[in-house]
């Protein structure tokens, strides 16, 4: 028995594209600047009460969803709450020892759908 050696057949080496050499990126800074939004400025308000003898009095209203948020004792039966809200007409009541009523010093006032009378506060520009 001869041993036959096989050969592979080879096809003729393709001749391979040059190849280019692959410059260096090179990142140049930029400098950009912040693109910010202007807001406009909302103003502060501040209500005050005058009750002496309460415990405690928040504020709720159509500017916070009608959810007492507390206000300050200043003292001598003095009550304050600094609010910031946007330009707009509010309705807003007084919420003293857990009972709802008008803030005396309001100059405007609405009928509420519970027999009383909601303060109306107007925030301008």
């Amino acid at each position: 028995m001869t041993k036959t050696k096989k050969t592979k057949s080879k096809a003729p080496a393709q001749a391979k594209a040059p190849t280019e050499i692959a410059q260096p990126v090179v990142a140049k800074p930029t400098v950009t600047t912040p693109v910010v939004a202007a807001t406009p400025a909302q103003p502060k308000v501040r209500l005050e009460l005058s009750k002496p003898g309460a415990q405690s009095v928040a504020i709720a209203g159509s500017f916070n969803s009608w959810q007492p948020e507390q206000a300050k004792t200043t003292g001598n039966g003095g009550w304050v709450k600094e609010l910031t809200i946007a330009p707009g007409r509010y309705e807003y009541m007084f919420v003293v020892d857990g009972q709802w009523m008008a803030d005396p010093n309001a100059k405007e006032f609405v009928p509420n759908p519970f027999g009383g009378q909601n303060s109306v506060l107007v925030i301008t520009k």
